[in-house]
């Protein structure tokens, strides 16, 4: 009785039975008020036991020869209501019986409604068990609950009963043993508890599904779904955590990751998506806090932002960061064409190995993206921040970077690509605060080696040694002397020039003495820093013995201290040599005998005036620093010993060589120090300035051939070292600014 009483189905079943019944009897108001009050207020009689009461109160008060001639229900008087439906037709019956089932329908739902509540309401409780720390009181907590379920279960399926009682059995075990057990820090006693959690409820979900072939995920399977989890956007995260009623900042990603497997089934899209766009405007009003109003910073966006995407015919246009061509376009201007070398550029997929297997590992100790991977001509750039924990420090961060990729990634891999530390190369710096862009990792080739064609680079340098020699012939050309001799020979037919020979290869030893010094520190700083460079190429120039030696470097330089230390150690150690030679010819020169002097080469004023310090030099050690030398016509020859004009001639070359243009010794000094776009920028005014001073003061051969020749040769940026957010420091820019002033 307490069963029925209970159910609601039941209760709205007997009420539609007994009003139907009724009905279909005719009893009338009056047989209901000629009713005894005894049997109106009895509550313990059935339907039946009323049905029969009616009718002996019937016969009690109709004569027996009217119980045969007639039927009970079908007096007139006596039942209105019956003689009524006597005349009813079929489809008032139909219209009845479709109401019955209806409210059958509600009484089911209703019925389910509750169990369900119910369902909640237990599964509540068992959670909330494990928080009582009286032993007495959960015990009897427990209990009740197990009650409960026997009440439940007896309603739904019995079945379900020894499941639920055995996962309450566990719950308390696993309380009991997390009681008797301290953790070591708050983080392991988070994730050991979640975990729990994690195993209860997957305990609770299998034995209510009772499914015993359903998939399981592996460990690999595990690891590699973690992977790729914590390398989603952060709202992502959040939506998915949410979906299975987790906190995504407090949980750990393997817990989510099994949660989202154990209830694949029942999220829906609709869910997901929903809890994904309510991130998205969440995330969006969080910007917008952190932003000036749109009606008062309007005056205070930079000119460069209010701009129109890149127009050829528009100035004042900047490239379009959401165009890919105009990415691209920026990306090339900013990395040389060594970095986008045919097969050695990484793969989607091969770029995904380190994003995914190394970011996803070790991603929280050393950079954390904050996006998908953004493909750019010659690689994949990954933008994100560097952890607090290594304090701004990028060498570390390469260096840790290096050491996962080492112990994860296959060794094809490190030995093929390699993951540098840079600023922002694509349109998005215009836009960033940072005045050189954003850091961001750029997964590249490590092969960076040009690839010039090798009879092309020889071909090259041997134009330039026989320009040197030609310059080394010329020196002599304004000797009356020596040219006399060299004419009497040929009408002689007299070839012997062993003579001659000792006279220019004092001027061709020294000479070579300065450049070998030159590249042998350029080696000694690539040697200890660990990169490679290219042996030289050496480049023409009309006026001088030649340009200067390029070599280019091959693999990344650790940071931009080291770039810098390569790019000064050339031109410094190159123009001190030269400095030493120069001063040493002076001293022997004044120490000719006159012999000596007869056959001595010279050259010109103007030639000596290319080089102020050089000249000064000169006119203080020969002429006592009167101007006596440099006042002079500029095409006057100045007899000199072939090691002063050696050494000149390698104080010029080295100077040259330092000048901050493009890919140049200079160029690398001036890129250490303020960046790819702060040297692009600097690099463009200093070619601006050289052509105005080669136009006005007169040495229109020796710079113009200059900026033709490096336009075309050394026009690249240099490859992108390892570390190239921490710039060269305070020092380094002093010695800049002392060589480029030489």
């Amino acid at each position: 009785m307490t069963l029925v009483t209970n159910s609601p189905f039941a209760v709205l079943t007997l009420l539609l039975f007994t009003t139907y019944f009724c009905l279909m009897m005719g009893i009338s108001n009056a047989a209901f008020h000629n009713t005894p009050p005894m049997m109106i207020t009895s509550q313990r009689m059935t339907v039946s036991q009323r049905y029969n009461h009616r009718q002996k109160q019937y016969y009690h008060h109709v004569p027996r020869s009217f119980h045969k001639t007639r039927h009970p229900y079908s007096h007139p008087r006596s039942h209105p209501i019956g003689s009524r439906l006597m005349a009813t037709d079929n489809s008032t019956v139909e219209k009845l019986q479709q109401q019955a089932n209806k409210m059958k329908l509600e009484a089911e739902k209703l019925e389910a409604e509750l169990n369900l509540e119910k369902i909640q309401k237990l599964e509540r409780a068992i959670g909330a068990v494990e928080n009582i720390p009286d032993e007495k009181k959960r015990s009897q907590k427990l209990s009740d609950i197990r009650a409960d379920i026997k009440a439940l279960a007896s309603r739904i399926d019995p079945s379900v009963l020894e499941s639920l009682e055995k996962a309450i059995v566990v719950a308390e075990e696993e309380k009991m043993n997390s009681a008797t057990s301290s953790a070591d820090s708050a983080e392991s006693s988070r994730v050991s508890t979640e975990t729990n959690l994690y195993a209860k409820r997957k305990r609770i979900v299998s034995s209510m599904n009772n499914d015993k072939d359903k998939d399981k995920i592996t460990k690999a399977e595990l690891a590699a779904a973690v992977e790729l989890y914590v390398v989603l956007p952060k709202s992502m995260r959040r939506a998915l955590a949410r979906a299975i009623d987790l906190d995504e900042n407090r949980t750990d990603p393997a817990i989510v990751v099994l949660n989202l497997f154990d209830l694949r089934d029942s999220l829906s899209d609709e869910r997901l998506q929903k809890f994904y766009m309510e991130e998205l405007s969440r995330e969006k009003e969080n910007i917008g806090k952190t932003q000036q109003p749109l009606d008062k910073a309007e005056n205070t966006v930079p000119m460069l932002q209010r701009r129109e995407p890149d127009d050829p015919f528009n100035p004042f246009s900047y490239p379009d960061a959401n165009n890919i061509r105009d990415v691209n376009t920026m990306v090339e201007n900013f990395l040389p064409r060594q970095t986008r070398k045919e097969g050695m550029v990484p793969t989607k997929e091969e770029a995904e190995m380190f994003a995914v297997q190394v970011l996803g590992k070790v991603g929280k100790k050393t950079f954390q993206p904050s996006g998908p991977m953004e493909p750019v001509s010659g690689g994949f750039l990954i933008r994100g921040k560097m952890v607090s924990q290594l304090k701004e420090d990028g060498d570390k961060l390469i260096e840790l970077l290096d050491e996962s990729i080492v112990d994860i990634l296959p060794k094809e891999w490190s030995e093929k690509y390699q993951v540098s530390y840079i600023v922002d190369p694509t349109p998005q710096m215009l836009v960033d605060d940072n005045v050189n862009g954003s850091p961001v990792l750029l997964v590249h080739g490590r092969d960076m080696s040009p690839s010039t064609n090798v009879l092309l680079t020889t071909g090259v340098s041997s134009v330039s040694l026989f320009l040197t020699f030609v310059f080394a012939l010329s020196i002599f050309g304004q000797n009356d002397t020596v040219m006399q001799r060299i004419t009497e020979a040929q009408g002689q037919q007299d070839y012997d020039l062993t003579w001659f020979n000792q006279l220019i290869t004092p001027y061709l030893v020294a000479l070579g003495i300065t450049q070998v010094c030159h590249e042998l520190s350029h080696l000694v700083v690539a040697k200890k820093d660990g990169f490679k460079i290219t042996p030289p190429t050496i480049l023409p120039l009309l006026t001088l013995p030649y340009l200067s030696f390029q070599n280019r470097i091959k693999t990344s330089p650790k940071n931009l201290s080291s770039l810098f230390n390569f790019a000064f150690a050339g031109p410094a150690v190159g123009m001190a040599v030269s400095l030493l030679l120069l001063i040493l010819g002076l001293q022997m020169t004044m120490g000719m005998t006159p012999e000596q002097v007869q056959y001595s080469p010279s050259v010109p004023v103007g030639f000596l005036k290319l080089s102020s310090l050089g000249a000064n030099i000169v006119d203080y050690i020969l002429g006592g620093g009167d101007g006596i030398i440099l006042q002079q016509d500029p095409n006057t020859p100045v007899l000199l010993h072939p090691f002063a004009i050696a050494g000149f001639s390698g104080l010029m070359i080295n100077a040259i060589d330092s000048i901050p243009l493009a890919g140049t010794d200079g160029g690398r000094m001036s890129q250490a120090l303020l960046g790819r776009p702060g040297h692009t920028a600097f690099s463009g005014l200093i070619y601006f300035g050289l052509l105005l001073y080669t136009v006005f003061s007169g040495h229109q051969d020796i710079f113009l051939s200059y900026l033709f020749v490096t336009s075309f040769t050394q026009r690249d940026l240099e490859v992108p070292a390892r570390n190239e957010v921490d710039q060269a420091g305070i020092g380094q820019a002093a010695l800049a600014l002392i060589i480029w002033s030489v």
